[in-house]
């Protein structure tokens, strides 16, 4: 336990908000909060009833102002959730968190009739806006809002609801997260985070990982029925939203929000549920290396030799910087400011949000990077992968806000190429190929974890949604036993969950905050697979064209935008290509095992 309880060097890397706000009782907040509420009403005064009939101009200069409100609004809501994300005990931050809630809503209210109004414009209305050259910068935005059309309520229905929403699902959310932050896991006697705890399933000694195991799992059966009751809450208020929007599965809203088919997705689950024989035969190899009879959740992440390589903040972070410099000079001087301008925090401390995120702001203002660093290798690995959502951020700045963010079907792209950079710089300094065959190992864990695990998730919450729809209510038994189910088909027979699996669900906040997003996982790491290995085969050609990707963020359609890549996501067999990556992984596994 002390190996992951260490000084690692992160203990003072904590980011400085100072740049958007002084202190949660900054007047500024205030001020700003108070500012764009007027703006809202002077928005809704001057446009209600006149946006789907606006000349080219005029709707130019209305698209550019309200782009102006929805920077300068999003800076309070950004700021309160990382002052809160960085101490979810915080009351003055919990406090400013539910104010600006509050006041979006408010503010919201008001601008409820813009989306319904957009999504009403006529084709000859588009046509006319498009031929227009400063109208047309909008065009996707426009495009991707008239989608939403059938799924518009009147807007005194839209603002009801809006009004509502601060006592809807942020607030269930809010307190599912705070529950989650405030678990503890007593590991002989010391009371230590969850992500500690985590940690130690990646220990060498297989008795550590076991009691870790047990350890998570008791402070897990605490209070899992109140998650449970938020889940079922969340799961219900998803049938009603469903239902009232006539959309036709539980899924189908975040689909169109991602861009992309009912169809496609399925056919991306369909093809990851395909290969899961790809992880069971890495974990038929994982049991004989290992030399157990039988694999269980404790083993998934043991790494297969006694040697294990621990690094200090200094070193993650110039072995990450490296590769990003390697790969492209301008995109390590874009990643190099995250540390010198203090836009990352890193430490494990008490109160502290668990996992890790980069937090987006404004095509204006710089993102921000949270994680937990134990000194552990795939720490680095974490590191890099939230820096490529920041060079993400950073190089789609020169987009205008509706366009900034990619879909979540992109926006795991960039963070798994970095990783792969990081990762394949780390196998090229290695020689002893017991350390190499170790560190594939661990990659080839932390893909299934992704891709695998990730549409396994799916499957979980595709059961929950449909099973809450048409049998009511569900216990946390029945919860646990779908999970079980789910996450146990992709091991077959090589590795097998015990009982005390089955309440592992119940901090999985992506379940909760945004139902259907974790397929988007595996879109992106598939893909990512895929771009980076078109990047070694072309070499330095590929550079540049993968920057204006990125460059691109969410300003057309995915299939789209990865075609200047040279990829085709609408073809059928297209992540037949990224599994079969895998696949040759493990065949590589296996080769340097001696065989299955």
């Amino acid at each position: 336990m002390a190996e992951a309880l260490k000084t690692t060097g992160a203990e003072e890397v904590r980011w400085d908000l100072g740049d958007l706000f002084s202190s949660p009782d900054d007047p500024a907040i205030e001020a700003a909060l108070a500012r764009e509420l007027e703006r809202a009403k002077s928005l809704e005064a001057r446009f209600k009833g006149k946006v789907a009939t606006l000349d080219p101009k005029t709707f130019a200069a209305m698209m550019r102002e309200l782009a102006d409100h929805e920077e300068s609004a999003a800076k309070p809501e950004v700021y309160a959730y990382m002052l809160h994300s960085q101490d979810t005990q915080d009351h003055a931050a919990g406090r400013l968190l539910a104010r600006v809630r509050e006041a979006a809503a408010e503010r919201g209210v008001h601008l409820v009739f813009f989306p319904l109004e957009l999504a009403q414009i006529t084709d000859e209305q588009a046509a006319s806006l498009y031929a227009d050259p400063e109208a047309v910068a909008y065009r996707h935005f426009v495009e991707h809002e008239r989608k939403f059309r059938p799924h518009q309520l009147s807007e005194p229905e839209e603002r009801v609801l809006t009004d509502f929403s601060p006592v809807g699902n942020g607030a269930w959310v809010r307190l599912f997260e705070e529950l989650c932050a405030r678990i503890r896991v007593d590991l002989g006697g010391e009371q230590v985070q969850l992500d500690v705890a985590l940690n130690l399933l990646r220990e060498p000694d297989r008795e550590v990982r076991r009691k870790a195991s047990g350890a998570i799992t008791e402070a897990l059966r605490g209070d899992i029925r109140t998650r449970g009751y938020i889940f079922n809450v969340i799961l219900q208020e998803k049938a009603i939203d469903d239902r009232v929007r006539r959309f036709p599965s539980w899924i189908s809203s975040r689909n169109l929000a991602n861009e992309t088919s009912d169809e496609a997705v399925q056919a991306l689950v369909d093809a990851v549920t395909g290969r899961y024989d790809v992880c069971v035969r890495y974990y038929r190899v994982k049991r004989k290396l290992l030399n157990v009879g039988d694999l269980h959740e404790w083993d998934r992440y043991a790494p297969i030799s006694e040697t294990t390589r621990d690094l200090t903040w200094d070193e993650a972070k110039d072995l990450v910087l490296g590769s990003y410099n390697r790969f492209s000079p301008r995109a390590g001087k874009l990643v190099e400011q995250f540390f010198a301008d203090r836009w990352i925090d890193a430490p494990v401390v008490p109160g502290k949000a668990g996992g890790a995120y980069c937090m987006p702001v404004t095509p204006h203002h710089h993102p921000y990077v949270l994680m937990n660093f134990t000194g552990k290798l795939r720490d680095a690995l974490t590191l890099a992968h939230e820096l490529g959502h920041g060079l993400h951020d950073r190089l789609a700045s020169n987009q205008n806000v509706f366009d900034y963010h990619p879909p979540l079907t992109l926006a795991e792209t960039a963070s798994v190429f970095g990783e792969a950079l990081t990762f394949d710089r780390i196998m090229a300094e290695e020689k002893d190929p017991k350390v190499r065959l170790a560190m594939l190992c661990n990659q080839c864990e932390d893909a299934f974890s992704t891709v695998f695990r990730q549409v396994a998730f799916n499957r979980f919450e595709d059961a929950s949604h449909n099973s809450r729809r048409s049998e009511g209510e569900l216990s946390v038994e029945e919860l646990g036993e779908t999970f079980q189910e789910k996450l146990q088909a992709m091991f077959g027979e090589a590795l097998v969950l015990t009982d005390d699996h089955k309440v592992w669900w119940s901090y999985v906040g992506h379940f909760l905050h945004t139902p259907g997003y974790v397929y988007a996982y595996a879109f992106g790491n598939l893909l990512a697979l895929s771009v980076y290995h078109r990047f070694l085969d072309a070499g330095p050609s590929f550079v540049e064209k993968y920057l204006d990707f990125l460059a691109a963020g969410g300003s057309t359609r995915p299939d789209e935008l990865v075609k200047g890549i040279g990829m085709d996501i609408t073809d059928p067999g297209f992540w037949d290509a990224g599994l079969k990556i895998l696949d040759g992984m493990v065949a590589e596994v296996e080769r340097l095992s001696g065989g299955r």
